[in-house]
């Protein structure tokens, strides 16, 4: 086993250092890693997300460290040479970072608490299953703090109920869940809630109402006063978790069940629609910006996009033009779109529109209640509806509206 010290980065106080290190593992394999170190018995190990890591994070990690908390931050995407995106916390090795814990346990850490977010929990999860298979009845992880985990299995159809990934079902150790207002996971805190605690874990839930997914990431020129506020605090938060986590006794783990993985195909993302095959109806009454109530069923005899969106979601800012293109060109049929905001107030999306121009109807989701109701995982996410209000086709995620193809779908239903 080799260590190896880059360099020695002291920041403004000497309790803080930021040190830069390499660890080559049995494997052959060098993790790189920054530590922020107390010289305390409480380590929190930072797995990234799929999206790795920035330097928003160095804050709290030095804030974290200063109250006595050390920080370890591993970078895989460079350690492995794997690029950033949603597949690549499957291409890092469970076995390597078994090995790099136990390593950290031998440096006379006592207690070890895993910090990461979006898929990064699914690492985190396996990572900590397969250590208490490997080392049963060893007490050293209590616990994980995860922001907006992605447990989802695969990329569910619209309206089908998603199901999750295998290790979250047989989670023992206790969770605590920081969800954004204005993220995807935000009303679907119930059934990630319900699915880890199918293996046991004790999960606390953390609403942050009014603050963007990622802000714990995000450089501070690029938070609003809301994320800035919360994210001051953050390390406080973590300390907090931490001493809620560890009054939890875990029970033993449940064993993964014997299954093939099977290789997945790979997929050209479709720029069309897509024959819809869930339930046919659905039902959807929601206010209005003026605080009128507004029933899908009133809109019978004609066609009808429905569109699920949010000001935060760039996708979703990114299609509204084209939009209101397919508005005005389809403007003397029987053809209407409706929008769904999820999660945001009148007052917020008024002010959007200051700066994103454009007159479609806006219903507010505010509940997470049509989310729900629609099967609706991802924004923007899209249903085109019949005469009849019958839901003949879908789309998750952003679209050319006024694209030929797509206006030539829509004719032959009207």
């Amino acid at each position: 086993m080799k260590w190896l010290f880059i360099t020695i980065l002291f920041l403004s106080s000497a309790l803080i250092a930021d040190d830069k290190i390499e660890i080559e593992l049995s494997s052959g394999e060098v993790i790189m890693v920054d530590t922020f170190n107390a010289e305390g018995d409480t380590l929190y190990l930072y797995l990234p997300s799929e999206r790795g890591f920035g330097k928003g994070h160095v804050p709290t990690a030095q804030q974290l460290a200063f109250e006595g908390g050390d920080v370890w931050v591993l970078d895989l995407h460079t350690s492995y040479m794997v690029p950033e995106h949603r597949s690549s916390i499957n291409k890092f090795s469970v076995n390597d970072l078994i090995e790099l814990i136990s390593l950290t346990q031998d440096k006379g850490f006592k207690r070890l608490f895993f910090v990461t977010s979006g898929r990064g929990a699914q690492l985190a999860l396996k990572t900590a299953h397969q250590w208490q298979s490997q080392y049963p009845g060893n007490t050293y992880l209590r616990g994980h703090i995860f922001h907006s985990p992605h447990l989802i299995k695969g990329k569910p159809e619209l309206g089908d109920k998603a199901d999750y990934v295998e290790v979250a079902k047989v989670s023992n150790l206790p969770v605590y869940m920081i969800l954004p207002q204005y993220s995807t996971k935000y009303f679907r805190a119930k059934e990630i809630l319900q699915t880890l605690e199918l293996g046991g874990s004790s999960v606390f839930i953390h609403r942050l109402k009014g603050v963007r997914g990622g802000f714990h990431m995000r450089n501070e020129e690029d938070l609003t006063q809301a994320d800035l506020k919360v994210k001051a605090d953050l390390s406080n938060t973590y300390l907090q978790a931490s001493s809620l986590l560890l009054s939890i006794k875990s029970i033993a783990p449940i064993a993964l069940s014997a299954h093939t993985p099977t290789k997945s195909k790979h997929t050209v993302n479709e720029t069309t629609l897509k024959p819809y095959k869930g339930k046919p109806r659905i039902a959807l009454q929601l206010k209005d910006l003026k605080g009128q109530k507004i029933n899908l069923n009133d809109y019978q005899g004609q066609v009808i996009l429905l569109n699920f969106w949010a000001s935060w979601c760039k996708p979703c800012i990114k299609e509204i033009p084209s939009l209101v293109r397919l508005g005005e060109q389809l403007k003397s049929s029987n053809f209407k779109i409706i929008t769904v905001n999820v999660g945001e107030s009148a007052r917020e999306i008024s002010e959007f529109k200051k700066r994103i121009k454009f007159d479609l109807p806006i219903l507010l989701d505010d509940a997470g209640i049509a989310v729900q109701d629609w099967g609706v995982y991802a924004y923007p996410s899209n249903f085109l509806l019949d005469k009849d209000g019958i839901i003949r086709y879908s789309y998750r995620g952003a679209l050319e509206w006024d694209s030929p193809a797509i206006i030539k779908t829509i004719k032959t239903l009207l």
